[in-house]
């Protein structure tokens, strides 16, 4: 997997941080997962 650099509003940051430790996951893991997830919504244009 290719390394990414993003950076998250302050507020955003913090409801990753708590869900990715709610589901356990690391942070990076969590944010990948969801960026994933909201690429695959979207149709190919």
């Amino acid at each position: 997997m290719p390394n990414v650099n993003i950076e998250l509003p302050d507020e955003l940051h913090k409801q990753a941080k708590l869900c990715s430790l709610l589901l356990g996951i690391p942070l990076k893991d969590y944010i990948a997962q969801s960026l994933e997830e909201k690429l695959r919504e979207k149709p190919p244009k």
